[in-house]
């Protein structure tokens, strides 16, 4: 039993949406849809500092409309019309984090207009996120911060 131990436990937790990244396994899930009044935020390594000359672009039916770069504390903001989007964020020595974004006011955004918060990956090594939660974000960057 000792044997197969170190195998059961593994093969558990392949198919989870936790990260392994002690073994080198990291297993992402896929993130929802968010729902924004406009794309606006800021982008994060995953210990929290902001990354100034981030490349963001914004993709609506495949095609990218528009690139810019963070600026010196990591935000952005794009002026565009309702619809769906792709938001696409990319940093030199960073997985690309990408978010399905659907832009446009109703009840929920109006109440709650956060900003997005992009945290991007280090590869295989954690998850890439997307969020207008600060409670969800400051999990986040807590758990990657205490990550080895």
């Amino acid at each position: 039993m000792k044997k197969w131990l170190p195998v059961l436990i593994l093969s558990a937790g392949l198919g989870s949406s936790c990260s392994f990244a002690q073994y080198g396994i990291v297993d992402c899930i896929e993130q929802k849809k968010l729902i924004v009044p406009r794309v606006q935020g800021q982008v994060f390594d995953p210990t929290g500092i902001a990354l100034p000359d981030a490349a963001i672009s914004l993709w609506p039916d495949g095609r990218p409309i528009v690139q810019l770069k963070s600026d010196a504390k990591g935000q952005f903001y794009f002026k565009v019309e309702s619809g769906h989007y792709i938001l696409k964020a990319t940093y030199p020595g960073f997985a690309i984090t990408t978010a399905e974004l659907e832009v446009g006011k109703d009840v929920v955004s109006i109440l709650h207009p956060e900003a997005l918060r992009v945290i991007l990956a280090l590869p295989g090594l954690n998850c890439p996120w997307v969020t207008t939660s600060n409670k969800e974000f400051k999990e986040l960057v807590r758990k990657h911060a205490t990550q080895k």
